[in-house]
Parts: C-alpha cells; structure tokens; sequence
C-alpha cells in the first residue's frame, strides 16, 4: 500500500518554523514591555506634573491674599493728592464765598455795560456820587492821584467801610484801545483779554484792590481782571 506524503513537512522546515515563531514571541514581548513602560512613565510624569501644579496654584491664591489685604491700602487712607503747582483749597464744585463789593461791582458792570446809550456821562457822574467813589488818574510821577473830573479820571475807587481796602474799576466811558493798554497805570492795575484794536464795553471779573495811607499816597494790593468786549 502507497503511503501519502500530503500534510508531511521537511524537518528543516519544522525547525525554521519554530525559529520565527520562537523570535516573533520574543519580539512582541519586547514590543509590548516598552509599550507598557511608556505608558507607565507617562503616567508617572503627568502624576508628578500634576502635583506640582496644584502647589503651585495654592502658593499663588495665598500671595493673591495678602497683596489685598497688607499691599493695596483702602480709599479712604490714601493721601489727598493736589495738582502739581496748585494749592486746592477747597473742593472746585464749590461755590465761590460772597465778597462785600459783589453788589457794587454788579452794579458797576450794568453801566458798564450802558454807554453806547446818550447821557452816559450823566449816568456815570449820578453813579460816582451815589456810591461816594474815588475818582483817579496816573500822573506822570508814576503814582495815582486824584482826579478833577469823572470825565477825565481813568479808575474809580470804592470804600470798603470794615477796612481802609479800596475796591478799583476803570472808568467805563474811556474806550479801551492800544493806547490805553500800554499806559503803565492800567497795566499795573488790570490784568486783561486785551488783544488789538478796540474795545467799548468793559466788564469787571474781578476787581483791583488799594489801600490808602494818611498822606493820601495809594498803594495796589491785587491786581484785577477785566473782560473787554467790540
């Protein structure tokens, strides 16, 4: 009877084939022992990553913490600061203290503002006399004297009763030009929004202050301000 060689392999073979499995093992064990110590020190390292995180973010609340509470000072301990080069006295929404020539100086800028209408001298002598003013001009001694008339006096002066301070306005009927801005008597006395040509109407923002002395000699002790208008 013939015996089949169907399903017989060669010994060589057999060998060579338990060679590659024996090899394919070894090789997907080594394949699978890195893959698993990978893993591992990923792990490892994202556990120890992790760690050093939530230190971290403990350390800065605390800091966070004791910058408001030592660091930052509340509002109301923190100094009063004034711009640089101004004293602030008071607060800039406050309203101005009334001073005693307020009426006279609303009085005086009413009439002021009146001389283009005829009889301005008139009205201006009648205003002289009711408020018992002091009529000046700035002679060529440099110093202020009395004046012989309203009409040709350059500032009018009026008493302050509770002290020997004059209140000084210019006289309004004398047209504020070139000419009248550079004379030293008005310069040392008004300060002004004077620019070129000129100007008929005045008005008193603030008024210029004198004192007077027994020999009659007078003496600026603030300078005023005046807005002239075409």
């Amino acid at each position: 009877m013939e015996e089949s060689t169907v399903g017989i392999l060669s010994p060589i073979i057999v060998d060579v084939l338990l060679i590659l499995s024996i090899a394919l093992g070894i090789i997907l064990l080594i394949a699978f022992s890195y893959l698993w110590s990978t893993r591992r020190q990923d792990r490892e390292e994202i556990e120890r990553l992790s760690k050093h995180l939530k230190v971290l973010s403990k350390k800065i609340t605390e800091l966070e913490a004791a910058n408001e509470k030592e660091i930052i000072p509340k509002t109301e301990e923190l100094p009063k600061i004034e711009p640089f080069g101004v004293t602030v006295s008071k607060d800039i929404h406050e309203e101005t203290e009334p001073h005693p020539w307020d009426s006279f100086i609303e009085n005086y800028n009413h009439i002021a503002k009146s001389m283009a209408v005829p009889g301005q001298l008139k009205a201006c002598e009648n205003f002289v006399k009711e408020n018992d003013l002091k009529i000046l001009i700035y002679d060529v001694n440099i110093k202020f004297i009395a004046a012989k008339n309203v009409a040709e006096s350059r500032f009018w002066a009026w008493t302050m009763k509770e002290s020997n301070e004059y209140i000084v306005v210019p006289n309004p009927m004398i047209a504020y030009d070139e000419d009248l801005h550079e004379q030293p008597g008005m310069k040392k006395t008004f300060e002004s929004n004077y620019k070129n040509g000129k100007y008929n109407t005045y008005f008193v923002k603030n008024p210029a202050i004198f004192v007077c002395n027994d020999k009659n000699e007078w003496q600026i002790l603030e300078l005023g301000f005046i807005e002239l208008e075409r």
